[in-house]
């Protein structure tokens, strides 16, 4: 399958995805230099991390899941960069375990800024907030 095979609202396996994207099979950030996309997972419900939707703008939590994030830390600076790079940023969300749903293109609404999260561990820590919006 093609990247623009893929339809928005449609659900899609993990290997599916790495086979179409020739990315990497886990995270939350996948970076294929093949495609010169960035895959970007939110799993609702499932995950530590408190991405949500507010007012057509997702606030993404970058990688890192203990102790504080850094902009610059590997796909973090990816995204980060993606308006200049000219990275395509694609989108799938999940609401139940192995159930990808494609969310379509996004891209940065806003500069990336930091807040206070709880890490995996518990303890909080300054995370990365990535604000997404569909692309248009």
């Amino acid at each position: 399958m093609q990247i623009s095979e893929l339809h928005v609202g449609d659900a899609y396996t993990n290997q599916e995805i790495v086979d179409t994207f020739k990315c990497g099979n886990m995270g939350g950030l996948r970076r294929s230099k093949q495609t010169n996309t960035l895959v970007i997972f939110v799993k609702h419900g499932q995950c530590y991390h408190a991405d949500e939707w507010r007012d057509g703008v997702l606030n993404f939590t970058g990688m890192g899941k203990v102790g504080d994030q850094s902009i610059n830390y590997s796909q973090n600076k990816t995204l980060a960069e993606s308006r200049s790079s000219g990275i395509g940023l694609h989108l799938f969300e999940s609401f139940e375990p192995g159930n990808y749903i494609y969310s379509g293109e996004v891209e940065l609404s806003a500069e990336p800024f930091e807040a206070i999260e709880p890490g995996k561990d518990g303890r909080d820590r300054v995370v990365i907030k990535f604000p997404l919006k569909l692309k248009q």
